[in-house]
């Protein structure tokens, strides 16, 4: 994009057209030369010349007002660029793009092919709002229309010119690419933003960031307005969310009015959710040592719902952080109602989601709802999947290591799911990993399965790692774990997910702890 193509057409067709009239031209004028001298036998030859020079002069005419006005356009742009990037670029902006975006989405015709569009910003949606007071985004942005100036003009790479068309509007990136399948997706994400973090830190802009992305597929009869509009609401529940990218769907765009987010806007406005407790038993130690906080909607409308009927409501609504937030504070709340009466208590782990844990209040709220209910920094355990632990690797690890220094031990979910899972033991400081249900369904059946569960296991022990299992529902499944020398077992074999009244009953009168006593 270092150069318009239009604007080069336009010269080249210009100087073509500028040659040949006065090639012509000139054809003329010896033409009337050779009347003076020769008389008028060369008449029709001078009135050939200068018919033919006519429409040359005209043509030439045109591309030259064309080229003009392309050259008055550049600048405008130019112009603008230095406003909104701080350089005098040329990057399109977002007239620009539309018109090479429409243009690009109605040329493409081969159905081998998928064509997408991307809104992306570098950071959350108030920095961005504040760039033109923040000089270091102002810059960050630039360096990465820069970036994507570069990746565009790489004939190598799969996101240059030939598949893809990238400007910028008001803090927000916009791109069309033309991608076999939506598998190159993560790709391209990805390698945004890892440029994005190593331009913060090559150029050391103290600025906090995280890219969020919006994808929608687009075909020749879409309005490219609507689908920018459509990506640019995808990117908000990607920030909501806290999730790097997001695909775009119909159901967002009614989000915002939909009844059943005002009924969950209420049920935490009127406490309507509450805290189950599934406890947690050690093989080694032969008791109980935790248990996981769940949330349920005790609805006066519908009855007690599990979380399949309001979490995905809740996340479009972008009401994760709030959910989250409210389910810790009753834990603590059950926890410090249990310390005061000298009832047993057991560590309780709470989940978070990614939006939640990357917050900047995150840990300070933490801290905070500890004093207030005066609970034990020991008798809280977070769980965060390992797809949030690898959203941002580095600012996940300092947040483990503040958490582990005020004493809350830090988990993984959904263990052995991500592509990245043993990595994850090697890189980030978890306390326990909790391997995934998805593993337990099989480990009876399957051989492969049974291998990779009691790789994992061993795994975990070389690191020092608790290794907790989920979904365990049969004595089948426990005494094939035992062998395994997994450490924790979860499930409904043990216990279902408890009412905090039933689960202090159950501390008490257990037959499990009885059996061994």
């Amino acid at each position: 994009m270092k150069k318009n193509k239009r604007f080069n057409r336009l010269l080249v067709l210009t100087i073509l057209f500028t040659l040949a009239f006065i090639a012509t031209f000139s054809l003329s004028i010896v033409g009337n030369a050779s009347k003076t001298a020769f008389g008028e036998n060369t008449t029709l030859l001078s009135v050939v010349f200068h018919l033919v020079s006519i429409p040359f002069a005209v043509f030439g005419s045109f591309t030259l007002l064309a080229m003009l006005n392309q050259i008055s356009f550049i600048y405008r742009l130019t112009i603008e660029n230095s406003y909104t990037l701080g350089h005098d670029v040329f990057f399109y902006n977002f007239e620009t793009f539309k018109i090479e975006a429409s243009r690009v989405i109605k040329k493409r015709s081969n159905r081998k092919k998928h064509m997408y569009l991307i809104a992306f910003t570098t950071a959350n949606a108030s920095t961005t709002a504040n760039a033109f007071h923040n000089d270091m985004i102002t810059s960050l942005n630039y360096y990465t229309s820069q970036f994507l100036t570069e990746l565009n003009a790489d004939r190598r790479s799969m996101f240059s010119s030939r598949n893809s068309v990238y400007g910028f509007n008001r803090g927000v990136f916009l791109v069309v690419l033309t991608l076999k399948d939506q598998a190159q997706i993560p790709e391209f994400v990805s390698l945004i933003s890892s440029r994005v973090f190593q331009i913060i830190e090559e150029k050391k802009l103290r600025v906090l960031v995280q890219p969020f992305f919006g994808v929608k597929e687009v075909f020749r009869e879409d309005n490219i307005v609507s689908s920018i509009e459509d990506t640019m609401i995808a990117r908000s529940v990607s920030e909501s969310n806290f999730e790097t990218f997001t695909f775009f769907n119909e159901s967002f765009k009614s989000v915002s009015t939909n009844q059943d987010v005002k009924e969950i806007e209420d049920a935490l406005n009127n406490n309507e959710f509450v805290v189950y407790y599934q406890p947690k038993y050690s093989v080694r130690e032969k008791r109980f040592v935790s248990a996981e906080a769940l949330a349920r909607w005790d609805s006066p409308k519908y009855g007690l719902l599990g979380p399949a009927a309001f979490i995905e409501k809740a996340e479009n609504a972008g009401l994760m952080s709030a959910l989250d937030n409210y389910i810790f504070e009753k834990a603590l709340s059950d926890l410090s109602e249990a310390l005061k009466r000298g009832r047993r208590v057991l560590p309780v782990s709470v989940n978070f989601s990614l939006y939640e844990f990357y917050s900047y209040r995150f840990l300070d709220n933490v801290v905070s709802l500890l004093e207030k209910y005066h609970v034990p920094a020991s008798l809280i355990e977070i769980e965060i999947t390992e797809t949030t632990s690898q959203a941002n690797q580095f600012l996940s690890v300092s947040m483990i290591k503040k958490l582990k220094d005020i004493g809350i031990r830090v988990l993984m979910d959904d263990f052995g799911v991500g592509y990245s899972g043993i990595e994850n033991l090697r890189n980030i400081p978890f306390d326990a990993i909790k391997i995934d249900k998805s593993f337990t369904d099989l480990i009876l059946s399957d051989q492969k399965t049974r291998s990779i569960v009691k790789l994992l296991a061993d795994l975990g022990h070389l690191n020092d790692i608790e290794v907790i299992i989920e979904g365990v529902d049969s004595k089948e499944q426990v005494d094939m774990l035992k062998r395994m020398k997994v450490d924790t077992i979860q499930g409904f074999y043990y216990s279902m997910p408890l009412s905090q009244k039933d689960y202090e009953i159950f501390l008490k009168t257990n037959a499990f702890e009885k059996e061994i006593k």
